[in-house]
């Protein structure tokens, strides 16, 4: 594992320093692992508790002896209960007399409750969450970088699909016999979301009819999955003949997620199929050449959506009826489902840097799913595809 740097934490920091400023916040408390992480470059039960001026203090519950394979890059304060906390922060320097920023968009209503109960009856509370994604959204060179090694093990995993599937297995036997490659190339085998209650795992093996099965969770495919305890994903079903089989898995090397999909077919395809392959393709390719920065989502949404209405098929796109999602595309890093997305009305323009994965998909009655989907950097030249396994759907 390749520890982030000091120098790349403390200018992550002094970033949400000046944007806690600029939005009048007098303290925040980073708990949420992923922002945790990004602001720290460990993880703990704890908080970072940083304000616009005063150096961050990582307050930290637990654990209390594990040794730090590289100094921690903030003073460390141990604690057993947040009671403790308010002189904690008074002692550093951090007592707020403003507004406290929290991750609204996560936290527990009951930590909530006790945080402003003990530690801020006086204080104004507000959501952080904002100011640090926006700032998430765009990658440094180290990050792109890990995004590149985990896009290449996931890579490494599909050259090994021709000689796994065959007819007769199962979605599952399949899926598993690629987690199983994806752990040994060096998978961490967590994927990691913000969204509170959207339950993922590698991703989806579907196969035939089986891809039409929409999730409870907002993503475009859903899958049987074997259990009504976790109903998506891979099922028991066979693979069989004259029947798309997409492969969407996630890659996650040193807390980095890439997202992929290919296509896959035994023996051949209906022609309603291929014509949806084809539109992918159209898709695919417009998305690459008209992501820029200064773009906005929405306009990429309805130029992309105008392209499938023009074909005909803006039924089966992303989804059926209520079930269909309204994204086209999302942000990766250290969560699956980071800034931006490709919707209607997302907020912020494309920047340099940022880093996405696009998934344009058809779900054909009585055929099945069809797709793709990549993870790009966004450039000035266009998208950079960081996954860059064969894009041609494979008949075997």
């Amino acid at each position: 594992m390749e520890p982030v740097s000091i120098t790349e934490i403390t200018s992550r920091v002094a970033a949400l320093q000046r944007a806690l400023a600029e939005h009048n916040f007098d303290l925040a408390l980073v708990h949420q692992g992923a922002d945790l992480f990004y602001y720290t470059g460990t993880l703990v039960d704890g908080f970072l508790a940083l304000s616009p001026q005063v150096s961050p203090v990582l307050l930290v519950r637990r654990p209390q002896g594990r040794a730090e394979a590289a100094p921690p890059a903030w003073p460390q304060v141990f604690y057993k209960d947040i009671k403790e906390l308010p002189a904690i922060l008074e002692r550093a320097g951090l007592k707020p007399k403003g507004a406290v920023g929290l991750e609204l968009d996560v936290m527990p209503a009951a930590m909530y409750q006790r945080l402003q109960e003990k530690l801020f009856p006086q204080q104004s509370i507000l959501d952080v969450s904002p100011l640090i994604r926006r700032q998430r959204m765009v990658k440094s060179p180290f990050e792109i970088e890990q995004l590149r090694r985990a896009a290449a093990i996931i890579d490494r995993a599909y050259e090994q699909v021709p000689e796994i599937i065959k007819p007769g297995i199962s979605e599952l036997e399949l899926s598993a016999a690629l987690e199983y490659r994806l752990r040994l190339l060096g998978h961490q085998g967590l994927v990691r979301v913000r969204n509170w209650d959207l339950d993922l795992f590698y991703g989806h093996v579907l196969s035939g009819t089986a891809g039409l099965h929409p999730a409870y969770t907002d993503t475009p495919s859903g899958g049987l999955g074997f259990s009504p305890a976790f109903p998506q994903g891979p099922s028991l079903k066979k693979l069989a003949a004259g029947e798309p089989i997409s492969i969407d898995l996630v890659a996650c090397v040193n807390g980095y997620l890439v997202d992929m999909t290919r296509m896959y077919a035994l023996g051949s395809l209906p022609d309603r199929a291929w014509q949806a392959w084809g539109l992918v393709q159209e898709l695919h390719q417009t998305f690459q050449q008209e992501a820029r920065p200064g773009v906005t989502p929405g306009q990429l949404f309805h130029r992309l959506w105008d392209l499938v209405r023009a074909r005909g098929l803006q039924d089966c796109f992303m989804g059926t009826g209520p079930d269909r999602v309204n994204f086209l595309g999302h942000g990766v890093g250290l969560e699956l489902d980071e800034f931006p997305f490709i919707s209607a009305r997302f907020p912020y323009p494309l920047a340099e840097n940022v880093v996405l994965a696009f998934e344009p998909k058809f779900f054909l009655p009585e055929i099945g799913m069809v797709g793709l989907e990549d993870t790009g950097v966004i450039t000035y030249a266009g998208v950079e595809w960081l996954t860059r396994s064969p894009r041609d759907l494979m008949i075997i």
